[in-house]
């Protein structure tokens, strides 16, 4: 398995596993109206729209595509505020350290880019998986925010020490 940055003609495969990981995980948690919501976001056009500013990763076995997540700037140039972008995994491939993999290529590129703390907004069934990665609430406040997220962050350590 590799993990390796986003290439255009994986927009559809990205796509397809966003909307699985929606449709039968995070669909436990919220609501319908908020799932066919994302659902529709993330077309594989809109990945590809994505990608012209975030970082995006994905995980490769034997060339499908069976994880994703990425780094975006949601600061501006001056000020900067890096969020990791959500992880998703193939169900059945959940629990063999992918997304942790995934994470760690998201934490790299971020140093890479001078970034000293990565904020996630974290679904309900991610928050542990986040906790176990060093990530911590933000303002040690462990509640979700208005659209059910738990906001955990993290400060990366610079890559000169």
């Amino acid at each position: 398995m590799n993990i390796e940055p986003f290439q255009t003609h994986q927009a559809k495969a990205v796509s397809d596993l966003i909307r699985r990981g929606l449709l039968e995980i995070n669909s436990k948690d919220y609501p319908l109206e908020f799932i066919t919501y994302l659902v529709d976001y993330f077309s594989p056009a809109q990945i590809v729209e994505n990608a012209q500013v975030q970082h995006i990763f994905v995980a490769l076995e034997t060339g499908k595509v069976i994880g994703t997540s990425g780094l975006a700037n949601f600061g501006s140039a001056e000020k900067p505020d890096y969020f990791g972008v959500a992880v998703f995994v193939e169900p059945e491939c959940q629990g063999q350290g992918i997304g942790k993999r995934l994470i760690a290529a998201v934490e790299a590129k971020a140093k890479e880019i001078g970034a000293h703390k990565i904020t996630v907004r974290a679904a309900i069934r991610a928050e542990r998986f986040y906790e176990k990665l060093g990530y911590q609430y933000k303002d040690g406040k462990d509640i979700l925010d208005e659209k059910g997220y738990y906001i955990l962050e993290k400060l990366l350590q610079s890559q000169v020490e």
